[in-house]
């Protein structure tokens, strides 16, 4: 397979535009970057004696929003556009590989469970890249865009998207994903929490401060 030629169609697609107004230029293709080192990453530890389609994970991961925000099925959309786009890059075999994992890759009904292992190793690493540290980001930027405050987008991270977590920790395929994901929502969870109170002007750790020495 070569991928750098794979590659390179992703950055034509993707790296000059972005899904939505208030994300930052480019976003769906560092998002296939993030998600295809988290797909091998994953594929290394459930089941690290297998590597034989860590290529196909990678081109997945890198095309597999090529088709978002261009049709209310981007998965099925992009699986199509990626057969007319790369057949030149890899094999007929490859190829059907690639396209399988992005036609389903938004699946999270109970048909997941009878896809094969390269699907649920994609989906996860998808699902993951959504949250921790990037979602508070993404949070951020959607509260400025939409002309919220630092308090308002602090009650978004402990109170509402909280409460959505365990709908997306049922999401997930593997134990190992659930046990990052797990600690991906406690940091959202816990940083909202201080920003709540840095954001009023108190201080976080008052309970742990002594008065300072007269002088």
């Amino acid at each position: 397979m070569e991928l750098e030629k794979i590659k390179q169609v992703a950055e034509e697609r993707l790296k000059n535009s972005r899904s939505h107004v208030w994300k930052e230029l480019g976003n769906k293709y560092y998002h296939g970057e993030r998600v295809a080192r988290l797909a091998l990453e994953l594929r290394r530890r459930v089941i690290p004696g297998d590597n034989s389609h860590d290529d196909i994970l990678t081109a997945a991961a890198w095309l597999h929003d090529i088709a978002n925000g261009l049709s209310s099925d981007h998965a099925a959309e992009g699986a199509r556009l990626v057969r007319g786009l790369i057949p030149d890059f890899c094999t007929p075999q490859e190829l059907d590989g690639i396209c399988s994992i992005i036609s389903v890759h938004d699946d999270r009904s109970e048909r997941r469970h009878g896809y094969s292992v390269w699907v649920k190793l994609h989906q996860d690493a998808d699902h993951l890249d959504h949250f921790g540290s990037y979602d508070v980001w993404m949070v951020s930027l959607w509260t400025l865009q939409n002309g919220g405050s630092v308090l308002e987008a602090a009650d978004y991270l402990t109170r509402i998207r909280s409460s959505e977590m365990p709908r997306y920790r049922a999401e997930l395929n593997f134990e190992l994903s659930r046990r990052i994901f797990d600690e991906k929502a406690e940091y959202q969870f816990n940083f909202g929490r201080r920003l709540l109170i840095e954001g009023a002007g108190d201080i976080f750790v008052s309970d742990k401060l002594t008065d300072a020495e007269n002088l």
